[in-house]
Protein backbone atom coordinates (compact mmCIF):
# COMPACT_ATOMS: atom_id res chain seq x y z
CA UNK A 1 0.00 0.00 0.00
CA UNK A 2 2.87 2.58 0.77
CA UNK A 3 4.49 2.04 -2.62
CA UNK A 4 0.89 2.17 -4.31
CA UNK A 5 0.13 6.09 -2.31
CA UNK A 6 3.98 6.81 -3.43
CA UNK A 7 3.15 6.00 -7.32
CA UNK A 8 -0.09 7.29 -7.48
CA UNK A 9 0.09 9.55 -10.17
CA UNK A 10 2.47 7.16 -12.24
CA UNK A 11 0.35 5.36 -15.73
CA UNK A 12 1.07 1.68 -13.69
CA UNK A 13 1.45 2.08 -9.76
CA UNK A 14 2.36 -1.49 -9.45
CA UNK A 15 5.02 -1.49 -11.15
CA UNK A 16 8.16 0.31 -13.53
CA UNK A 17 9.13 -2.53 -16.37
CA UNK A 18 7.70 -2.33 -19.63
CA UNK A 19 5.94 -5.40 -20.26
CA UNK A 20 3.34 -4.65 -22.44
CA UNK A 21 -0.47 -5.31 -22.77
CA UNK A 22 -0.22 -9.10 -22.48
CA UNK A 23 2.05 -10.64 -20.73
CA UNK A 24 1.63 -14.19 -20.14
CA UNK A 25 3.15 -15.73 -17.44
CA UNK A 26 4.06 -13.38 -13.94
CA UNK A 27 5.73 -14.46 -11.19
CA UNK A 28 5.95 -12.44 -7.85
CA UNK A 29 8.47 -13.98 -5.49
CA UNK A 30 8.17 -13.74 -2.11
CA UNK A 31 4.56 -12.36 -2.36
CA UNK A 32 3.78 -12.23 1.46
CA UNK A 33 0.64 -11.16 1.98
CA UNK A 34 -0.19 -11.75 -1.58
CA UNK A 35 -1.63 -8.06 -2.78
CA UNK A 36 0.34 -7.42 -5.20
CA UNK A 37 -0.38 -10.50 -6.98
CA UNK A 38 -4.21 -10.05 -6.95
CA UNK A 39 -3.49 -6.93 -8.15
CA UNK A 40 -1.73 -7.31 -10.88
CA UNK A 41 -3.52 -10.30 -11.59
CA UNK A 42 -6.75 -8.16 -11.52
CA UNK A 43 -4.97 -6.14 -13.94
CA UNK A 44 -3.98 -8.53 -16.69
CA UNK A 45 -6.81 -10.87 -16.70
CA UNK A 46 -5.52 -12.64 -19.51
CA UNK A 47 -1.90 -13.29 -17.44
CA UNK A 48 -1.87 -16.26 -15.32
CA UNK A 49 0.02 -14.84 -12.05
CA UNK A 50 1.63 -16.96 -10.00
CA UNK A 51 3.21 -15.70 -5.85
CA UNK A 52 5.03 -18.09 -4.16
CA UNK A 53 6.43 -17.77 -0.56
CA UNK A 54 7.64 -19.70 2.04
CA UNK A 55 4.50 -19.38 3.97
CA UNK A 56 0.57 -19.28 2.14
CA UNK A 57 -0.75 -16.12 2.37
CA UNK A 58 -3.98 -15.24 4.21
CA UNK A 59 -6.49 -14.92 1.50
CA UNK A 60 -9.99 -15.95 1.53
CA UNK A 61 -10.79 -14.83 -2.32
CA UNK A 62 -8.05 -14.86 -5.47
CA UNK A 63 -8.80 -13.84 -8.98
CA UNK A 64 -8.95 -17.10 -11.15
CA UNK A 65 -5.99 -15.82 -12.59
CA UNK A 66 -4.00 -15.93 -9.76
CA UNK A 67 -2.08 -19.21 -8.13
CA UNK A 68 -0.64 -19.08 -5.03
CA UNK A 69 2.12 -21.56 -4.04
CA UNK A 70 4.34 -22.72 -0.87
CA UNK A 71 8.21 -23.56 -2.08
CA UNK A 72 11.52 -22.40 -1.99
CA UNK A 73 13.20 -20.29 -4.66
CA UNK A 74 16.36 -21.36 -4.01
CA UNK A 75 15.47 -24.78 -5.05
CA UNK A 76 15.24 -26.01 -8.58
CA UNK A 77 12.46 -24.47 -10.70
CA UNK A 78 9.85 -26.72 -12.22
CA UNK A 79 7.63 -24.25 -13.86
CA UNK A 80 7.42 -25.48 -17.20
CA UNK A 81 6.17 -22.27 -19.14
CA UNK A 82 8.36 -19.01 -19.21
CA UNK A 83 7.95 -15.95 -16.99
CA UNK A 84 7.58 -12.47 -19.24
CA UNK A 85 7.71 -10.68 -15.74
CA UNK A 86 9.41 -11.81 -12.60
CA UNK A 87 9.22 -9.45 -9.56
CA UNK A 88 10.52 -9.61 -6.06
CA UNK A 89 10.07 -6.57 -3.10
CA UNK A 90 11.28 -6.53 -0.17
CA UNK A 91 13.34 -9.98 -0.02
CA UNK A 92 16.37 -8.06 2.67
CA UNK A 93 17.50 -10.67 4.49
CA UNK A 94 15.84 -13.38 2.59
CA UNK A 95 18.67 -15.70 1.78
CA UNK A 96 22.65 -15.81 2.08
CA UNK A 97 24.98 -14.04 -0.27
CA UNK A 98 25.70 -16.60 -2.45
CA UNK A 99 21.46 -17.10 -2.37
CA UNK A 100 21.04 -14.37 -4.51
CA UNK A 101 23.35 -14.96 -7.34
CA UNK A 102 21.72 -18.18 -7.48
CA UNK A 103 18.13 -16.60 -7.60
CA UNK A 104 18.94 -13.71 -10.34
CA UNK A 105 20.28 -16.84 -12.55
CA UNK A 106 17.51 -19.29 -11.61
CA UNK A 107 15.02 -15.77 -12.95
CA UNK A 108 17.37 -14.90 -15.83
CA UNK A 109 17.24 -18.91 -17.19
CA UNK A 110 13.29 -18.65 -16.65
CA UNK A 111 12.69 -15.49 -18.72
CA UNK A 112 11.49 -15.47 -22.09
CA UNK A 113 13.88 -13.68 -24.56
CA UNK A 114 13.02 -10.12 -23.79
CA UNK A 115 11.39 -10.60 -20.28
CA UNK A 116 11.78 -8.23 -17.54
CA UNK A 117 13.01 -8.70 -13.78
CA UNK A 118 12.27 -5.96 -11.23
CA UNK A 119 13.14 -5.88 -7.40
CA UNK A 120 12.52 -3.13 -4.80
CA UNK A 121 14.01 -2.76 -1.45
CA UNK A 122 14.40 -0.77 1.69
CA UNK A 123 17.59 0.31 3.52
CA UNK A 124 17.08 -0.22 6.94
CA UNK A 125 18.57 2.80 8.11
CA UNK A 126 17.08 5.91 8.89
CA UNK A 127 17.87 8.91 7.83
CA UNK A 128 16.96 12.78 8.08
CA UNK A 129 17.62 16.05 5.71
CA UNK A 130 17.19 18.49 8.78
CA UNK A 131 18.98 17.18 11.10
CA UNK A 132 16.32 16.17 13.49
CA UNK A 133 17.34 12.41 13.71
CA UNK A 134 20.55 13.02 15.92
CA UNK A 135 22.99 10.14 17.22
CA UNK A 136 21.50 10.05 20.61
CA UNK A 137 18.33 8.74 19.06
CA UNK A 138 17.67 5.28 19.19
CA UNK A 139 16.26 5.37 15.42
CA UNK A 140 20.12 6.47 14.39
CA UNK A 141 21.65 3.37 15.25
CA UNK A 142 18.60 1.20 14.43
CA UNK A 143 20.07 0.17 11.00
CA UNK A 144 23.29 -0.09 11.28
CA UNK A 145 22.69 -2.34 14.49
CA UNK A 146 20.45 -4.59 12.06
CA UNK A 147 23.21 -4.67 9.64
CA UNK A 148 26.06 -6.03 11.52
CA UNK A 149 23.39 -8.37 13.39
CA UNK A 150 22.18 -9.99 10.26
CA UNK A 151 25.78 -10.15 8.80
CA UNK A 152 26.48 -12.49 12.00
CA UNK A 153 23.40 -14.62 11.14
CA UNK A 154 24.97 -15.26 7.41
CA UNK A 155 22.33 -12.77 5.94
CA UNK A 156 22.75 -9.31 4.42
CA UNK A 157 20.26 -6.41 4.87
CA UNK A 158 22.39 -4.11 2.11
CA UNK A 159 20.08 -5.72 -0.75
CA UNK A 160 19.48 -2.71 -1.77
CA UNK A 161 23.12 -1.52 -2.92
CA UNK A 162 23.92 -5.09 -4.31
CA UNK A 163 20.78 -5.49 -6.23
CA UNK A 164 21.67 -3.48 -9.59
CA UNK A 165 25.39 -5.00 -10.06
CA UNK A 166 23.84 -8.51 -9.17
CA UNK A 167 20.60 -8.52 -11.77
CA UNK A 168 23.48 -6.92 -14.59
CA UNK A 169 26.17 -9.59 -13.58
CA UNK A 170 23.76 -12.43 -14.03
CA UNK A 171 23.15 -11.22 -17.53
CA UNK A 172 20.25 -8.76 -17.42
CA UNK A 173 20.47 -5.37 -19.84
CA UNK A 174 18.90 -2.41 -20.15
CA UNK A 175 18.97 -2.17 -16.50
CA UNK A 176 17.26 0.95 -14.49
CA UNK A 177 16.60 2.12 -11.14
CA UNK A 178 14.92 4.96 -9.09
CA UNK A 179 15.44 6.38 -5.93
CA UNK A 180 12.61 7.07 -2.97
CA UNK A 181 12.41 8.59 0.47
CA UNK A 182 9.80 6.96 2.22
CA UNK A 183 8.44 9.25 5.05
CA UNK A 184 8.38 7.71 8.61
CA UNK A 185 5.53 8.83 10.10
CA UNK A 186 2.93 11.53 8.97
CA UNK A 187 5.24 14.75 9.02
CA UNK A 188 5.84 16.01 5.93
CA UNK A 189 4.15 18.69 4.25
CA UNK A 190 3.14 17.21 1.06
CA UNK A 191 -0.05 15.25 1.36
CA UNK A 192 1.29 12.11 0.04
CA UNK A 193 4.23 12.04 1.56
CA UNK A 194 2.38 12.54 4.59
CA UNK A 195 -0.27 9.12 3.95
CA UNK A 196 2.60 7.51 2.54
CA UNK A 197 4.63 8.38 6.09
CA UNK A 198 1.25 7.31 7.98
CA UNK A 199 1.19 4.27 6.65
CA UNK A 200 5.00 3.52 7.32
CA UNK A 201 4.39 4.72 10.48
CA UNK A 202 1.90 1.67 10.99
CA UNK A 203 4.07 -0.78 9.65
CA UNK A 204 6.68 -0.13 11.69
CA UNK A 205 4.30 -0.16 14.85
CA UNK A 206 2.99 -3.14 13.88
CA UNK A 207 6.44 -5.05 13.15
CA UNK A 208 8.72 -3.56 15.00
CA UNK A 209 8.76 -6.64 18.00
CA UNK A 210 8.39 -9.40 15.03
CA UNK A 211 11.35 -7.51 13.35
CA UNK A 212 13.91 -7.11 17.12
CA UNK A 213 12.83 -9.98 19.12
CA UNK A 214 14.63 -12.82 17.45
CA UNK A 215 17.54 -11.37 15.96
CA UNK A 216 18.78 -8.98 19.17
CA UNK A 217 17.81 -12.44 21.10
CA UNK A 218 20.03 -14.39 19.11
CA UNK A 219 22.42 -12.30 17.17
CA UNK A 220 22.45 -8.80 19.55
CA UNK A 221 25.52 -6.92 20.53
CA UNK A 222 27.94 -7.44 21.87
CA UNK A 223 26.03 -10.47 23.11
CA UNK A 224 23.08 -11.90 22.42
CA UNK A 225 20.10 -9.81 24.38
CA UNK A 226 16.86 -10.73 26.89
CA UNK A 227 14.11 -10.44 25.74
CA UNK A 228 13.48 -8.12 28.46
CA UNK A 229 16.52 -5.84 26.89
CA UNK A 230 14.48 -6.46 23.29
CA UNK A 231 11.39 -4.84 25.00
CA UNK A 232 12.84 -2.03 26.53
CA UNK A 233 14.73 -0.94 23.61
CA UNK A 234 11.67 -0.97 21.40
CA UNK A 235 9.95 1.29 24.42
CA UNK A 236 12.07 3.68 23.44
CA UNK A 237 11.82 3.17 19.81
CA UNK A 238 8.61 3.72 19.64
CA UNK A 239 8.60 6.58 21.63
CA UNK A 240 10.69 8.33 18.99
CA UNK A 241 8.35 7.32 16.58
CA UNK A 242 5.48 9.16 18.18
CA UNK A 243 7.91 12.06 18.18
CA UNK A 244 6.37 14.48 15.61
CA UNK A 245 10.20 16.37 15.74
CA UNK A 246 11.44 13.60 14.34
CA UNK A 247 11.65 13.83 10.66
CA UNK A 248 12.63 10.38 9.61
CA UNK A 249 12.99 8.63 6.47
CA UNK A 250 13.77 5.64 5.15
CA UNK A 251 15.55 5.26 1.59
CA UNK A 252 14.24 2.81 -1.12
CA UNK A 253 15.68 1.47 -4.00
CA UNK A 254 13.60 0.10 -7.15
CA UNK A 255 15.97 -2.01 -10.25
CA UNK A 256 14.17 -3.29 -13.71
CA UNK A 257 15.80 -5.16 -16.13
CA UNK A 258 15.39 -6.92 -19.02
CA UNK A 259 16.73 -10.46 -20.21
CA UNK A 260 18.57 -9.95 -23.95
CA UNK A 261 16.00 -10.91 -27.00
CA UNK A 262 16.95 -13.25 -29.12
CA UNK A 263 18.89 -11.48 -31.31
CA UNK A 264 20.83 -9.84 -29.32
CA UNK A 265 22.09 -13.22 -27.27
CA UNK A 266 22.64 -13.97 -30.99
CA UNK A 267 25.08 -11.15 -31.94
CA UNK A 268 26.82 -11.45 -28.20
CA UNK A 269 27.50 -15.20 -28.83
CA UNK A 270 28.48 -14.39 -32.53
CA UNK A 271 31.18 -11.43 -31.06
CA UNK A 272 32.51 -14.31 -28.38
CA UNK A 273 33.38 -16.73 -30.81
CA UNK A 274 35.16 -13.83 -32.85
CA UNK A 275 36.93 -12.95 -29.43
CA UNK A 276 37.65 -16.31 -28.75
CA UNK A 277 38.63 -17.40 -32.29
CA UNK A 278 42.70 -18.28 -32.62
Amino acid sequence: MVFLVLDHDQPNPLFRAPIGDSPKNILDIGTGQGNWAIDVADRYPSATVRGVDIFPPPMTWIPPNCIFEVDDVLREWTWREPFDFIHMRLMYGAFPPDGWHQLYKQAYDALEPGGWIEQMELDVRLYSDDGSLKKEHQLYGWGDMFIRCSERAGRSLRTHETMRNAIKEAGFVDVHEEQYKIPLGPWARDNILKETGHLQYGHWNAALEGWAMWLLTHYGEPVPWTKEEVHVYLAKVRKELNNPHIHAYEPANRVWARKPTKEELEVKEANTKVETSP
